[in-house]
């Protein structure tokens, strides 16, 4: 074969291999077998005026490492996640690729796939947050307990251990329960809390600037369990507090986190004649007075 010719037969193969890969769309939401199928069929493809193209060795074997490079691409998307965890002590801003906002508290994880948020905004969320969520497809929260769905609206969220709790602030909220057997839709100022029995329960003329003062660094609580009281000052502080194992008490009261976590501590425990014991610099004893 002459070199003028070899070359011109190179040049209609390298056309013939960018037409077929342009041609190629990336398979999102296909499994790799059913990747490979189609892409089969492209290949095996016959066009209607009865010619028959014949794929060289070269050939098979470019378009094999575009195809691999598909697959490649559309696993990263579907697999590569992205989380962010907010220790003890520490609050945290953060905007999703659609410029939804959340404010997470302390000791929070989210995690999202961001390749993927333009066809799913699905995130997986423990902890607590405010959700400040941009108008556009579906947006859907994943928790232990629950899911809450909505397409544009704010919500406050508190998810941790066996407590799962859905504000609505404004815009409406749509609250599944674990067990997938309930739902649940909130308007502004009602709350839904999952109760002992696993059941979605809805309350109206909720206070949500009780609800969100964790995001104005306050601590407020209204007859709340003393345990899950030094379980949020620790959180908040990132100390670590020890308490009796039978301290069953309901605490109501607000404080401002620039205080310091002793005075928190004082005036939390006079009432139920509790003495406070610092045992290191992160690390207090709560005991009973005798």
């Amino acid at each position: 074969m002459k070199k003028g010719e070899k070359n011109k037969e190179q040049n209609h193969f390298s056309k013939e291999t960018e037409t077929m890969i342009s041609n190629t769309h990336i398979l999102w939401g296909k499994s790799k077998e059913e990747a490979w199928t189609e892409l089969e069929k492209k290949i095996d493809t016959v066009p209607s005026a009865g010619k028959i193209i014949f794929f060289r060795p070269g050939m098979k074997i470019a378009m094999a490492a575009g195809i691999a490079l598909l697959i490649g691409i559309s696993a990263l998307a579907r697999f590569y996640t992205k989380t962010i965890n907010v220790p003890m002590g520490q609050h945290a801003e953060i905007y999703l690729p659609d410029n939804s906002r959340i404010n997470l508290n302390a000791q929070s994880t989210i995690s999202y796939k961001p390749l993927l948020w333009k066809y799913t905004r699905t995130v997986k969320f423990e902890g607590e947050a405010y959700f400040d969520v941009m108008k556009g497809k579906q947006f859907e929260v994943i928790s232990g307990k629950g899911k809450t769905i909505v397409l544009g609206t704010t919500f406050n969220i508190y998810s941790r251990n066996s407590d799962y709790q859905v504000t609505c602030i404004s815009g409406k909220v749509k609250v599944s329960g674990i067990s997938g057997n309930q739902d649940v839709i909130l308007n502004p100022g009602q709350q839904t809390a999952l109760n002992a029995e696993g059941t979605l329960v809805i309350q109206s003329d909720i206070d949500t600037n009780q609800t969100l003062s964790w995001l104005n660094n306050k601590l407020s609580f209204t007859s709340v369990s003393l345990r899950k009281v030094f379980e949020e000052i620790g959180r908040q502080y990132g100390v670590l507090i020890n308490i009796p194992e039978d301290l069953e008490y309901i605490y109501t009261g607000t404080f401002i986190k620039e205080s310091a976590v002793e005075n928190v501590l004082n005036l939390v425990c006079r009432p139920f004649n509790l003495e406070i014991t610092r045992k290191a610099d992160n690390e207090y004893l709560i005991t009973r007075n005798k």
